[in-house]
């Protein structure tokens, strides 16, 4: 577990400092981003205890460790780069569609970084679902990044009320998806299921970002500032995954990032531009 940290506190560090040198404003960015998820995730964890974090984190603000409150907004923020990226040069910070893409990228992702952490006994779900992971396990962060990635760019001066407005809005939504939907999607996802749809969706938005010729849209250091914590993750998956199901799913991920990386990917990884 020392190692793990280390390695995620290397992560976090290595994107800051990257993201820092093309974006000033990042930091206040990136706290906006870190204190919005702990205040929205820290309560829904005391309210329904659906789930809880493992003991042998490093520090905890209250229920929460503190470095997941740092790690997500490296996700999020790295899926709204990769989300404007795919959208092209028109898409401005109030464009709806930016943060729509963004939390579609981060629901992608967190369906991947889900089962993978509790099978290495990050934390642990009291709901069933696929792989020990309830839907609404995934939902969650999804929402969080579609109301926070909405309201930052249109709050100007008035930011900081994204602290209490996206908690807020990720919270009825996921009562309203509750009561609506999740509530009868109660009972355990047989995995090999859980594989084949995984495999069957990468395999579709791999194609459709390769038709579409998506790869000449997003520069290659874009998807390299995501590489690190994928590489984490697949790194778990081979340190603790026992199912061949769980493997299968994990590896239907990688295909719809694969797609978006250009021939000349590989001389183009030492861009410096963003």
């Amino acid at each position: 577990m020392i190692l793990l940290q280390a390695a995620c506190v290397g992560i976090v560090l290595v994107y800051a400092a990257l993201r820092v040198h093309a974006d000033r404003g990042f930091p206040a960015r990136f706290a906006l981003l870190a204190l919005a998820g702990l205040v929205g995730e820290d309560p829904m964890i005391r309210a329904y205890g659906f789930y809880a974090y493992a003991p042998s984190w490093w520090c905890f603000v209250d229920r929460v460790p503190l470095l997941i409150v740092v790690i997500w907004p490296v996700v999020i923020d790295s899926a709204d780069a990769l989300a404007r990226a795919l959208l092209g040069k028109d898409a401005r910070d109030t464009d709806p569609r930016v943060a729509g893409l963004a939390s579609a990228i981060v629901l992608f992702d967190a369906a991947l970084i889900e089962p993978v952490a509790v099978r290495a006994g990050l934390w642990a779900w009291t709901a069933p679902g696929a792989f020990g992971v309830p839907p609404v396990g995934v939902l969650g962060w999804g929402f969080f990044a579609l109301f926070v990635l909405l309201l930052l760019p249109r709050l100007g001066r008035l930011r900081p009320l994204v602290l209490l407005l996206a908690p807020a809005a990720t919270h009825l939504a996921l009562v309203v998806s509750w009561w609506a939907a999740l509530r009868w999607m109660r009972g355990v996802i047989a995995p090999w299921a859980a594989a084949m749809t995984a495999l069957i969706l990468g395999a579709t938005l791999a194609a459709l970002a390769w038709r579409r010729n998506l790869r000449a849209r997003v520069r290659p250091r874009v998807l390299l500032l995501r590489a690190p914590g994928a590489l984490f993750f697949f790194v778990l998956l081979a340190a603790h995954a026992r199912e061949v199901e769980l493997v299968v799913y994990a590896v239907a991920f990688a295909p719809p990032y694969l797609a978006l990386l250009e021939a000349r990917g590989a001389r183009a990884l030492g861009e410096n531009t963003p």
